[in-house]
């Protein structure tokens, strides 16, 4: 960079100085640099300004995929370009797993994961999509038949972590971008794999957005109202199913999330698909394909009330069972097999030589401590220690397990005391099952819920053993 010559910020093009001005006040920010013309206006355009107005932290990030047999080229280019500027580049190398994904998607998660990590303690990481990029992005997922949500495109601003992703350059094309840049003799690298027309948005990038420009002059700037409207509208939308999930979701599931298609199917079917859309989305789960999606209302949603018909795509699965519908991931719906010999010296709980405390059971975190009755009264999952000939376990279900509930002197099937309570199958086995020797003295149902075998409920006076399941 010996040779540039960097324009003060009163000679940028007046756009480049509103898309600075725009940058969101930060006392640290981070540069993702790739190296090519966009990120490398960001150093040429943006960081002298916000140098001058706030004096941040700075810090260049360079992610490293090893995709491309000139990827050391691009990091070296960048790590020269950072100490010409007295900058401090941080090359993060990376391996790219597709996991099922294509390799752009890949490549995109595991950048992402860098990001959030060092945005970690908050602050402002930029990146240099312009305008051209929102087009190509629209367009990709106009073809994919997207609704409002896909259509929003990149957004300029979101939360990452601890801080937020801003992208200064979105309203504004590549060919500005270029011009100015090339004033100034800042080389730029040229990613090779964007010449590869393979790819679909390189053919939208080379094929057919010139020939959109070359008949619509202002396509870009359509397309981009189009992603603002778009957004606008998802929304609205969003805001209202944070308002009626609440009216679909069933007060007897509510630790598991499940939806009541009883009260779903008060809403049109229209709504009923933004319901669950949301549903998902609050889960953090990828959303299925539209062909599985629809199998919701041609199969689910008519079942008989005691079917249980179930859906899957990749590790994902969609059961409904007593009028319900429950998301479950595969370790959820594998049958669970498990046997902790617990030890009890002057109070304090073992397992082997390790102290007991905390440990997870089918996807759920199981505690267990020695609790003074008097401070956990109102707690019910208690029962009373062990006696010095009682080896205490916890167990999974094997099947034909009974118990006799206090206050009863009947013996009961433990399969059909949990039919008639209505816990869904797949959570069966996953119930955690504490035994004094061979006899069932506490099952565990649910955070707040439990069957105490009669004869083992803590007395006040004594130490008891406190379970708390989540």
């Amino acid at each position: 960079m010996s040779e540039t010559k960097l324009p003060s910020f009163e000679q940028l093009h007046p756009s480049i100085q509103s898309a600075v001005r725009a940058i969101p006040v930060s006392e640290r920010y981070i540069v993702a640099l790739s190296g090519g013309l966009d990120s490398m206006a960001l150093l040429a355009f943006a960081l002298p300004y916000l140098i001058k107005s706030y004096k941040p932290i700075i810090q260049i990030l360079h992610v490293h995929h090893g995709l491309s047999q000139f990827a050391d080229e691009w990091a070296e280019h960048c790590l020269s370009v950072s100490d010409e500027m007295s900058l401090a580049c941080h090359v993060e190398y990376v391996s790219v797993v597709l996991g099922g994904k294509g390799l752009e998607a890949a490549a995109r998660d595991v950048r992402y994961g860098v990001f959030e990590s060092y945005l970690s303690e908050g602050g402002v990481l930029l990146q240099g999509h312009h305008l051209n990029d929102q087009a190509e992005t629209v367009l990709m997922r106009l073809l994919r038949g997207a609704g409002p949500e896909g259509l929003s495109g990149i957004p300029q601003k979101r939360s990452l972590s601890a801080g937020c992703l801003f992208r200064p350059w979105l309203g504004l094309p590549r060919s500005l971008l270029e011009i100015e840049i090339q004033k100034t003799g800042i080389k730029w690298v040229e990613d090779d794999s964007n010449t590869d027309l393979q790819f679909d948005r390189n053919f939208l990038r080379h094929n057919v957005l010139p020939l959109l420009e070359a008949r619509w002059p202002n396509v870009l700037n359509s397309i981009s109202r189009t992603a603002d409207r778009s957004d606008q509208t998802h929304q609205q939308l969003l805001s209202w199913c944070e308002t009626e999930i609440v009216n679909v979701k069933s007060p007897q599931y509510l630790d598991e999330l499940a939806l009541d298609l009883v009260l779903l199917s008060r809403y049109s079917v229209a709504q009923q698909r933004f319901l669950i859309r949301y549903w998902l989305d609050i889960l953090a789960v990828e959303h299925p394909s539209e062909k599985i999606f629809e199998r919701i209302w041609s199969e689910m949603m008519p079942a008989e009330r005691d079917a249980q018909p179930a859906l899957r795509w990749g590790l994902n699965h969609l059961r409904r069972f007593n009028g319900c519908l429950f998301y479950l991931n595969d370790y959820a719906v594998e049958d669970q097999s498990y046997h902790y010999e617990v030890f009890c010296d002057q109070g304090v709980l073992f397992e082997h030589d390790t102290l007991l405390g905390s440990f997870t059971i089918g996807g759920r975190e199981l505690n267990v401590m020695s609790a003074a009755v008097g401070r956990y009264a109102s707690n019910r999952l208690l029962i009373r220690m062990p006696k010095h000939n009682e080896v205490m376990t916890i167990r999974s279900r094997s099947g034909g397990e009974s118990i006799i509930v206090s206050g009863s002197a009947q013996n009961k099937s433990l399969k059909k005391m949990l039919q008639a309570k209505k816990i869904a199958p797949w959570r069966r086995s996953h119930l955690p099952l504490v035994y004094y020797g061979d006899t069932l003295v506490l099952a565990i149902l649910g955070p707040n819920d439990c069957l105490v075998a009669n004869g083992f409920d803590a007395n006040v006076l004594e130490t008891a053993i406190e379970f708390s399941w989540k």
